[in-house]
């Protein structure tokens, strides 16, 4: 919040416009040690503020709420006999890691309609959602637990498009893959946060 008073204070000579967003978020983790984890979909949400340099270049920060993270699937009969039994997977897990985010991001207008952006994101993970879900069909036995992220820092870069449908409404495909090593404890393996983005925007003008 406070960078978007920072924000407000030196755009206060340009044109600046609030909006809303929200959309759909498909993540996962790639890097080392990340064999077996798969991508699942949810969700971001939240304001931004844009700020107009020129016709060709404008600023937008952000401030959202994202939930992103993994799954995977776990065959425990195979697990306990050391492969030699179990041939469909008996568990699945589901990670999410929920951030308080704050994309950066320049906007580089290529006509009227279509903008290319790209920038800084920083990432303060709220809480961590781990969810066990049973797979037999004779069993809906699903176990949920969940730790604070301690406002843990996720940084990395963001690249994306703008579509403008109206004078109000605009769709906004991006890219984020984080910077930040999660394997900092483990000597020599790195893996990192990546998430693929859709987002609706409304913008008051």
């Amino acid at each position: 919040m406070a960078l978007f008073l920072f924000l407000l204070q030196g755009g206060r000579s340009q044109e600046a416009h609030f909006g809303v967003k929200g959309g759909l978020n498909y993540s996962s983790i790639v890097g080392d040690l990340t064999d077996g984890l798969k991508f699942r979909f949810s969700g971001h949400g939240g304001i931004f503020m844009e700020i107009d340099f020129s016709e060709k270049f404008k600023l937008q920060p952000e401030l959202l709420y994202s939930s992103q993270g993994f799954q995977y699937s776990t065959d425990l009969a195979a697990i306990q006999t050391n492969g030699s039994v179990g041939e469909e997977n008996d568990f699945r897990t589901n990670v999410q890691l929920n951030y308080l985010t704050i994309p950066v991001l320049g906007k580089f207008a290529l006509n009227d309609r279509i903008d290319v952006e790209f920038g800084p994101q920083f990432g303060f993970l709220l809480n961590q959602v781990i969810k066990n879900k049973d797979l037999n069909q004779d069993s809906n036995l699903e176990r949920r637990s969940s730790i604070s992220g301690d406002f843990q820092l996720d940084y990395g870069a963001a690249v994306g498009l703008g579509l403008q449908l109206n004078d109000n409404f605009s769709l906004s495909p991006k890219f984020y893959i984080g910077l930040r090593n999660r394997l900092n404890a483990l000597q020599g393996a790195q893996n990192y946060n990546a998430a693929i983005q859709l987002s609706l925007n409304y913008l008051f003008r």
